[in-house]
């Protein structure tokens, strides 16, 4: 009997312990994203959500969601962000105890739509491999502020980049 106490504690111990390794994440912030190709540029906005775990002290996988919040226009036509998905590695490292660099690299696709009066509208659906930079400044052992650069795409003479700050609650 005192085997099985003991087993059981030394597995509720192990077991918290791995809880407090593991760190499950969530951020909410503004994208403000620039696409420019052909000549043109325009500038969009987005609400971003992201979830991640790290799977490692230097090592987090997260998915990432975005829906357009602020549209533009070329020419006579408007241009938004339908939506935007990702998933991506996360490698990071502690500056300090409350300054975190990290990189991610991953696969983003977003789905575009540009509409003219008397002419409809299109949409279109692409994706690229996306990377980035970014930092997060820790309040406390669960609470931040965090702001990225992200390519996003970058392919048939088209760019997207993206600048987000958020706050992001380890859980």
């Amino acid at each position: 009997m005192k085997f099985v106490i003991k087993t059981a504690a030394i597995a509720a111990l192990a077991l918290a312990a791995a809880g407090a390794q593991a760190q499950l994440y969530g951020e909410l912030g503004y994208s403000a994203l620039d696409v420019e190709g052909a000549g043109s540029s325009i500038d969009l906005g987005a609400l971003t959500g992201t979830i991640g775990y790290g799977v490692h002290e230097n090592l987090a996988v997260e998915g990432m969601l975005a829906f357009g919040v602020q549209d533009d226009k070329i020419g006579g036509a408007k241009v938004e962000l339908e939506h935007s998905y990702g998933l991506f590695a996360k490698p990071r490292i502690m500056l300090s105890p409350n300054f975190e660099l990290f990189g991610r690299l991953g696969y983003v696709e977003s789905k575009l739509k540009a509409s003219a009066p008397g002419y409809g509208s299109l949409t279109d659906t692409d994706g690229d491999w996306a990377y980035g930079l970014g930092g997060n400044y820790y309040f406390d052992r669960n609470s931040y502020v965090s702001a990225n650069y992200l390519r996003f795409y970058d392919k048939d003479n088209v760019k997207g980049d993206g600048i987000t700050i958020g706050v992001g609650m380890k859980f």
